[in-house]
């Protein structure tokens, strides 16, 4: 058994908090920054930066809320230990130690939706619970492939309109992200769905608040493509953080001037960030895969396109670490059914 002490994070550790997580058994998380943090805070949220204390320590942010019968945790993607029993071992200590009120600390270890995941996380005291983060299904492309590979492994459709973008002229460019480039984010973001949008989406001020924390502490990246229309045809925004590059935001001009400018922008960024050494780009979200078909479902347009680039990906959800579960159990069947409706998110709400 892993000897394991949860506790706060210093004052140095928290001056050196991204650098840190990056040290973490998984890499680091988007969700686990200083960036995201503040986006959380703005939310709502207070946010805790704690350490797990082992040998093999794990930096993890948790994030608090009121859920109208009590405060509730959560670490977003996180934390993943190979000993995952002394991870819910120390988590118990510390509550009691620390915030006995709690009714339960959610917890979300970044790892494939296989049966023998599950197990472990079972194993380990934790309790199945829902998707939260809107990437817990998504398509991930492999960026430890040759080029050659990577875009043989692209659908024909998607090869083909790759080649047509180039032939006629489309282009790609990174550039620093500015207020005048996240007003003109937002505008392109809105011709999602014909200008529906997606059920759920947050506003345009969340979007601004995270595109701002992220890009002021230089873990953005902003591209545009060019169709020699009206302004940029496509805006992008990217986290490169930790081992995986995150798609995360994109919006486009519907009256396109040239066929498969999205595509080249996905194969432009994915030799890109293949060259800077990551493993992966994650292209934020899709249907679970025993959902991929289903043409009702809120992201099956979307489903579409990114399926060209690769298969989905299902991760583990959520867990909880029940600390009063008659409490929990009021909350789950009959308090949360209710604040979703009223909050309307298209991801999970804990």
């Amino acid at each position: 058994m892993t000897e394991m002490r949860l506790r706060p994070a210093t004052p140095a550790e928290l001056r050196d908090w991204d650098a840190l997580v990056l040290t973490n058994p998984d890499g680091g998380q988007f969700t686990q920054t200083l960036a995201f943090a503040e986006l959380k805070r703005w939310d709502g949220f207070r946010t805790h930066h704690l350490v797990f204390d082992a040998e093999v320590p794990v930096y993890a942010l948790a994030l608090e809320r009121n859920g109208w019968i009590g405060r509730f945790w959560y670490f977003p993607c996180a934390p993943l230990h190979p000993d995952m029993r002394a991870v819910v071992d120390a988590i118990r200590a510390f509550v009691r130690r620390e915030h006995p009120t709690l009714i339960s600390v959610k917890v979300e270890p970044r790892l494939p939706r296989t049966p023998e995941a599950l197990a472990m996380l079972a194993d380990a005291g934790l309790m199945q619970a829902e998707d939260v983060q809107l990437h817990t299904h998504t398509v991930v492309i492999d960026l430890e492939r040759t080029e050659e590979e990577i875009f043989g492994s692209f659908s024909k459709t998607a090869r083909k309109l790759i080649r047509r973008a180039e032939r006629d002229g489309f282009t790609i460019e990174r550039v620093e992200g500015d207020e005048a480039l996240f007003d003109l984010a937002w505008q392109r973001m809105q011709t999602i769905r014909g200008g529906k949008g997606l059920a759920g989406m947050r506003d345009e001020d969340y979007y601004k608040t995270i595109w701002r924390a992220f890009t002021s502490r230089g873990q953005a990246d902003w591209w545009l493509g060019h169709d020699g229309g009206d302004g940029p045809q496509t805006v992008t925004f990217t986290i490169p953080f930790g081992r995986t590059v995150i798609d995360k935001d994109e919006g486009s001009r519907p009256d396109r001037l040239i066929e498969g400018g999205a595509h080249l922008g996905r194969w432009t960024r994915v030799r890109h960030y293949r060259e800077r050494g990551f493993s992966g780009l994650d292209m934020m979200g899709a249907p679970p895969t025993w959902a991929k078909d289903d043409p009702d479902h809120w992201m099956a347009g979307l489903a579409r396109f990114k399926q060209q680039f690769g298969e989905i990906s299902d991760f583990a959800p959520s867990h909880d670490v029940l600390l009063r579960p008659r409490a929990q159990q009021v909350w789950r069947k009959a308090v949360r059914p209710v604040e979703w409706r009223v909050k309307r998110r298209y991801t999970g709400l804990w």
